[in-house]
């Protein structure tokens, strides 16, 4: 029996250039479901194998799309290139890099996080006293 396979274009977090920032790429991949065409994505080479939001997007196309990204990707120098030398001889590589948001810097402003921390301190101790309360009440019968 033959299995039905479909065509999808999954758009990928690439890497190998600096850790707080990715290249978009597209990907032609034949799979089942869109679920199975991202895993099959998420372990291509060069794709950010260790980001939970590696893949950015999953969609559904045609053969002649299909073979258009196949196309495309066998002419683009980043997929070819070995090293960080020959990166930085691609004509406007910089122009391709996306920051990543997945290295942002989290800052906490003291006064908040103070508050915040009383607020929990005070709704767990009312939390405790009520389940103390119940269970006297749970003893008295």
């Amino acid at each position: 029996m033959t299995e039905f396979k479909n065509y999808y274009e999954v758009v990928a977090k690439c890497g190998h250039v600096g850790r707080r920032n990715y290249i978009p790429i597209k990907f032609a991949v034949i799979a089942e479901d869109g679920k199975e065409a991202a895993k099959i994505a998420r372990y291509l080479p060069r794709v950010k194998h260790n980001h939970k939001d590696a893949i950015l997007k999953v969609t559904k196309i045609d053969y002649e799309r299909y073979l258009e990204i196949i196309e495309n990707n066998n002419n683009d120098e980043y997929l070819k290139c070995h090293s960080k030398q020959d990166q930085n001889q691609i004509e406007n590589f910089e122009e391709r890099l996306v920051v990543d948001n997945h290295y942002q810097e989290i800052t906490h402003d003291k006064v908040s996080r103070i508050a915040k921390v009383t607020h929990k301190i005070k709704k767990f101790k009312t939390l405790e006293k009520s389940a103390w309360e119940d269970m006297d009440y749970d003893y008295a019968y």
